[in-house]
C-alpha cells in the first residue's frame, strides 16, 4: 500500500472519530477525557504502523494491522454511543472510504466484509428490541451496500489511475535518467554498455545484447552483450535478415516472443555458440532519422514473462539508445577524420618546406651566374671590351633583356616565399615619393619604348603617409608600371594618379593597351596565370609579378583590383588602397 494512502485513510478515519465524538459530546453522552484518550490512543495506533512500515515491516502486516485495528476502534466507539443508534455509527462509512482508496474494489470489499463481522458482533452483544430497530438495522445496511458500492466504483478507478499515473512518472523517470546517461558520454563502448546496464536495470533479465549493422556489408554484428555466454556472443555476426533480430531489423519493427523454441524466425546458432538457453526474448529495431542501425535484444526476464509495457518501454529506450549510439559512432568518426586530415596537413607543411628549401637553394644558384651575365653584358654592351658589330650588338642586347627578364623571376619567386614567414620591415612612408621614385625606375624602358609615364599627384596629397615596408612597395608600384609599359603600344601613356579617399590612400596605375576581358580580369592575380600565350612570348613572364603584388597589398591591409572595358586601346587599370596614416605609428 502507497505511503500517501496509508495517511489519507487513517487521516480520514481520525476526522470521523472527531466528528462523532464531537457530536456525542455536544449531546452529552460522553464526556471529554474519554475522547481525548480514545482520538489518542487511534493516533499512536496509526503512527506506529506508519514507523513499522518505514522500519521495513512486511506490507501484510501493516495493512491488515490496519484494516483490523481500526475496525477495533470503530465497534469500541459504536458500541459505547449507543449502537446501531449511535451518530458514531457513520465511521463504519468511512472505514470502507478508507479501504477503498487504498485497494479499489478489493479493499471496499475486504472493509466491507469485516463491517459485517463487526455488525453481527453488535448484534449479539446489542440486539433490537423491536421490530422498528430491526426494520432501522436493514435500512442501514442497505445503504451501507449501496455506498459500498458506489465507494468501489470511484476509488477503483482512482486507484487504477493513481497506479498507472504511477507506473508513466515511473517510465518517464526511468527515460530521463536513461537519456542522461546514454548522453553523458561519446564513446560508442561506454554508450553501448550503458545502453545494457539501462535495460537491466528496469527488467532485470538474464542477458542483453546489442547488434549493428555493418554500413559495408550489412552483416548485423554484436557488439556487445552482458550474461548469457557474453563473451562468445560479442562480435558474432548474422546475416542480414537472419534469426529473430534480423527480422526485427529488416521489418523494422519490436518483437516480443514468450515461446523462441515454437517461432519459425529463431536462429539457434547464437545459443549454441554462447552455451546459454533461450526462452523468450524481446527485440527493438534502433532507428536514426527513418534509418535502422542495429537492434536491442534482451533474454528471459527474472520475475515472469515479458509484456506490452516491457516492449514499449524497451522500445522508448532504444531511441534513445540508437541517437546515443548514432552520435558517438559519428564523432568518433569525425575524430578519426581529424586524425586523419592532421596527419595529412603534416605530410603537406612537410613537402610544402622541401618545396620552399628547394626553390630557395636553385634560386640562390641561379643568382650568381645571372649576375656574372647581367655585370659582363654590360660592359660588352657598353663596349668596354671593344667595339662590336651590329649583329652582336643585337645579339647582346637580347641576352640582356632575357638576363633581366630572368633576374626579376627569381626575385618574384623568392618574394612569394617569404612574404608571411620574414615579415615586414614597417615604417613611415611618403607615398608621393614612393610614386616619384618608382616612376623614374620604370622611366628608362619607357624611354626605349617611346612611352610617355605621367605622374599625377595633387599638392595636397604630395605628403599622403602609409605604414608599409618600403622594398615591398616600390617592389609592388614597380610591378604595376613594368607591366603598364610592357603592354602598352608604341607611343602611348602610361599614367600612375595618387589621391585620398576616406580613410585610404588609393594609387592607380593606368596603360593604354591590349586590355583585359571579364574572364581574365576574375584571375589575373592568380599565381602562374598568364594572360594571352602569344602575348607572353612576346614580352616574357612566368605569371608571377600580379601575384606577388596582391599578396604585399593584402599583408599592408589593402586591396587591389584590376578594371579594363576589355577592348584594345582602352587598355586597364590596376588600383590599389592603403590604408591611410596620418602620423601615427603602428602597433
Amino acid at each position: 500500500m502507497p505511503r500517501a494512502e496509508l495517511i489519507l485513510s487513517a487521516l480520514l478515519l481520525m476526522l470521523g472519530s472527531l466528528l462523532g465524538l464531537g457530536g456525542l459530546l455536544l449531546l452529552g453522552r460522553i464526556q471529554v477525557l474519554p475522547i481525548v484518550i480514545f482520538l489518542a490512543v487511534v493516533l499512536l495506533y496509526n503512527l506506529s504502523l506508519e514507523w513499522m512500515k518505514r522500519r521495513g515491516v512486511s506490507e501484510l502486516v501493516t495493512t491488515w494491522g490496519l484494516e483490523l485495528g481500526n475496525l477495533v476502534f470503530v465497534t469500541i466507539g459504536v458500541y459505547y454511543s449507543g449502537g446501531f443508534a449511535s451518530p458514531f455509527f457513520v465511521m463504519y462509512a468511512i472505514y470502507v472510504v478508507a479501504g477503498g482508496l487504498r485497494s479499489g474494489w478489493a479493499g471496499t470489499l475486504r472493509s466491507l466484509g469485516l463491517c459485517s463481522v463487526s455488525w453481527i458482533a453488535l448484534v449479539v452483544l446489542m440486539p433490537p428490541a423491536s421490530l422498528e430497530q430491526w426494520a432501522h438495522l436493514s435500512m442501514l445496511v442497505g445503504t451501507f451496500l449501496v455506498l459500498s458500492l458506489v465507494v468501489g466504483a470511484l476509488t477503483q478507478r482512482h486507484v487504477g489511475v493513481s497506479k498507472e499515473s504511477l507506473k508513466r512518472n515511473q517510465e518517464i523517470s526511468f527515460l530521463q535518467e536513461a537519456g542522461r546517461s546514454l548522453g553523458s558520454s561519446l564513446d560508442p563502448q561506454r554508450v553501448l554498455a550503458a545502453t545494457l546496464a539501462q535495460v537491466n536495470e528496469i527488467l532485470d533479465v538474464e542477458a542483453a545484447s546489442l547488434a549493428l549493422v555493418d554500413r559495408e556489408t550489412g552483416y548485423i554484428i554484436f557488439e556487445l552483450a552482458i550474461g548469457g555466454g557474453n563473451d562468445a556472443v560479442k562480435g558474432l555476426r548474422l546475416e542480414p535478415g537472419q534469426g529473430i533480430v534480423g527480422r526485427s531489423i529488416a521489418e523494422g519493427r519490436a518483437v516480443l516472443v514468450s515461446d523462441v523454441v515454437s517461432d519459425p524466425r529463431w536462429f539457434g546458432g547464437v545459443d549454441q555458440v554462447s552455451g546459454y538457453q533461450t526462452r523468450s526474448l524481446m527485440c527493438v529495431p534502433l532507428r536514426v532519422k527513418g534509418q535502422i542501425i542495429g537492434a536491442l535484444e534482451v533474454l528471459n526476464k527474472r520475475d515472469g514473462p515479458f509484456t506490452d509495457d516491457d516492449l514499449r518501454l524497451v522500445s522508448s529506450l532504444g531511441d534513445l539508445a540508437a541517437q546515443a549510439i548514432e552520435n558517438a559512432r559519428l564523432h568518433d568518426e569525425i575524430r578519426q577524420h581529424v586524425q586523419d586530415l592532421q596527419v595529412a596537413y603534416d605530410e603537406v607543411r612537410k613537402l610544402d618546406e622541401l618545396k620552399s628549401a628547394f626553390i630557395r637553394n636553385v634560386s640562390h644558384e641561379l643568382r650568381t651566374p645571372l649576375a656574372l651575365i647581367e655585370g659582363y653584358t654590360e660592359l660588352l654592351l657598353d663596349g668596354q671590351m671593344g667595339e662590336l658589330q651590329p649583329e652582336q650588338l643585337n645579339a647582346l642586347t637580347l641576352v640582356a633583356d632575357k638576363a633581366s627578364l630572368l633576374n626579376r623571376l627569381v626575385n618574384d619567386i623568392i618574394s612569394l616565399q617569404t612574404i608571411g614567414a620574414m615579415g615586414f620591415d614597417m615604417e613611415l612612408l611618403n607615398t608621393g615619393a614612393l610614386a616619384r621614385e618608382a616612376v623614374e625606375a620604370v622611366r628608362p624602358k619607357g624611354d626605349r619604348a617611346e612611352i610617355q609615364l605621367v605622374l599625377n599627384v595633387l599638392s595636397a596629397e604630395e605628403h599622403l603617409q602609409v605604414q608599409g615596408d618600403a622594398r615591398r612597395l616600390n617592389q609592388v608600384l614597380n610591378h604595376l608600371l613594368d607591366n603598364a609599359v610592357k603592354f602598352s603600344p608604341n607611343g602611348g601613356v602610361v599614367s600612375l594618379t595618387l589621391e585620398r579617399e576616406a580613410e585610404m590612400v588609393v594609387i592607380q596605375v593606368m596603360d593604354e593597351g591590349i586590355g583585359l576581358s571579364r574572364d581574365q580580369l576574375d584571375r589575373v592575380f592568380d599565381r602562374f596565370y598568364q594572360v594571352d600565350g602569344s602575348a607572353t612570348r612576346h614580352f616574357g613572364g612566368a605569371g608571377l609579378g600580379l601575384a606577388l603584388v596582391k599578396e604585399v597589398v593584402e599583408a599592408h591591409g589593402g586591396a587591389v583590383w584590376a578594371e579594363s572595358e576589355g577592348v584594345a586601346g582602352k587598355g586597364c587599370a590596376f588600383t590599389l588602397c592603403l590604408p591611410a596614416n596620418d602620423g601615427d605609428s603602428m602597433a
